[in-house]
């Protein structure tokens, strides 16, 4: 048996956040030149006197400076600070940062990219592979009514823990196909271990923005329960004050990925070529459109055929030369995705059709799931998916305020968590009185979860995630 070399040329289309766990705080960017600086503290210390250590020290050490770095680089007394930190920059964002009603800057935690050692970012193929491996799974299940019964339906909304040994059953049951070599335990079982994903490389920081989370509402919600807290509001959707580092829209990496033919005995159809995966990713989005993306008005719901070009050209890649990388010129002959020239590679496979996928973090839950594919009839999906998020975001009101909403959510079959209201001080004015996502009531709204991840960076927004993606054979 042999190996396949493929490789995935990915482009974002929305804003995709791989994150490495760190936050960057206000007191770790200012801005200069009309860009975010995200200061290189390292570099920044090793180049201060000790009066100037001591000062910076007791800036860190202050728990009142809502200002962050910018406040304390600004002020007369730290000029000579603001000098050093012009030179210790680590790396320039050149996206908006966020700004207050009044137009005064404001500084947020922001979640980090995930970054080399020497602080470029890339594309882990972990993250790559787990996409892949959601993709497969759900088109296993789509086509294998017996991994239906291994996901023990019945536990899935018991439970966060009874969610997650669902699960677990499932992935073993798909991809759990060998046993085990008692001679050598350290050896998994787990057929998926046939496919390497590399890791991208290094991208430029250039690529990099931050982004505000951004809720988008479905269009069947009512957003009454805006209405009723008597706020001026869009009803299009909730920011969040939540912000992440994102690779920019454009963004281009091609990623390479080796699959050992041996895990054709359990993968015959479709085979894991160019072709095989291009198919695997459209199926997962065209479900995900049906049960997911046709409820928002986003656009989001059109994407490409696998099946060849979709401007009926030929959808060969060239290997080798100086156009490698480019798609052939030519028309394709009929609807075989190959013109005259090359008619012979689409056996081989060689390359597959544009097709839209979702990586990365803060994306949505169906799109890292298969729940909604346990189920034929979409209005059960609603209610099992509701249910699993409600026991992970259960609703809190304080019923002495809010009778009503305590009494809807029950009659909704779901349970209200009490909830004592907050006051800015004892005696004070109540500054919040209900934890509610809403999720008794996505049933009502006709899709679960009823809000749809997207980022805002300045004026602008775009679905968290969102990738184009085309696989060739090397």
């Amino acid at each position: 048996m042999g190996v396949r070399k493929l490789r995935l040329d990915i482009k974002v289309a929305g804003l995709v956040h791989i994150g490495n766990g760190q936050r960057y705080g206000k007191r770790d960017y200012f801005v200069h030149g009309g860009e975010i600086a995200v200061l290189d503290v390292r570099k920044f210390v090793s180049r201060l006197t000790p009066d100037q250590v001591s000062r910076y020290c007791e800036f860190l050490g202050s728990a009142c400076d809502k200002f962050g770095l910018q406040g304390f680089l600004t002020r007369r007394e730290n000029a000579d600070l603001f000098k050093v930190a012009q030179g210790s920059i680590a790396y320039r964002i050149d996206s908006p940062i966020a700004t207050a009603r009044r137009g005064a800057i404001q500084y947020h935690d922001v979640w980090q990219f995930m970054k080399d050692a020497h602080g470029n970012p890339y594309i882990p193929g972990s993250s790559i592979k787990g996409m892949l491996r959601t993709a497969l799974l759900l088109n296993m299940v789509l086509d294998d009514a017996g991994l239906r019964a291994a996901a023990r339906v019945d536990e899935l909304a018991t439970s966060k823990s009874g969610s997650a040994n669902a699960g677990k059953g499932l992935k073993r049951a798909a991809f759990w196909k060998e046993q085990p070599n008692p001679g050598d335990p350290s050896v998994k079982n787990d057929i998926m271990r046939y496919v390497s994903v590399a890791d991208s490389g290094p991208l430029s920081v250039d690529s990099l923005v931050f982004a505000k989370k951004y809720d988008k509402f479905s269009k069947d919600d009512p957003v009454d329960h805006k209405l009723d807290m008597g706020k001026l509001t869009l009803k299009e959707g909730n920011e969040l004050d939540v912000y992440r580092e994102c690779l920019r829209p454009g963004t281009t990496v091609s990623i390479d990925v080796t699959v050992d033919e041996r895990i054709d005995e359990y993968f015959t159809s479709p085979v894991l070529d160019a072709q095989g995966l291009s198919r695997i990713f459209q199926r997962a989005f065209d479900f995900y459109s049906e049960r997911f993306l046709s409820h928002f008005e986003s656009g989001e719901g059109e994407g490409s055929s696998a099946s060849g070009a979709s401007d009926g050209g030929c959808q060969y890649i060239i290997t080798a030369g100086p156009l490698a990388g480019m798609r052939c010129p030519n028309k394709a002959v009929g609807d075989t995705g190959f013109c005259n020239t090359h008619q012979d590679k689409s056996g081989q496979c060689a390359a597959s059709a544009e097709v839209t996928c979702y990586l990365g973090g803060g994306v949505d839950y169906l799109s890292k799931t298969v729940t909604s594919a346990l189920f034929d009839d979409e209005a059960d999906a609603v209610q099992m998916v509701s249910r699993i998020l409600y026991n992970q975001f259960p609703t809190k009101v304080d019923r002495n305020i809010h009778p009503t909403l305590y009494n809807d959510v029950q009659r909704a079959g779901f349970s209200p968590k009490l909830f004592e209201a907050r006051r800015k001080r004892p005696g004070g004015p109540i500054t919040k009185v209900k934890d509610d996502h809403r999720h008794w009531r996505d049933q009502e709204i006709g899709v679960s979860p009823h809000t749809m991840k997207w980022g805002i960076v300045g004026k602008d927004s775009y679905p968290m995630g969102k990738c184009s993606i085309t696989v060739r054979e090397l």
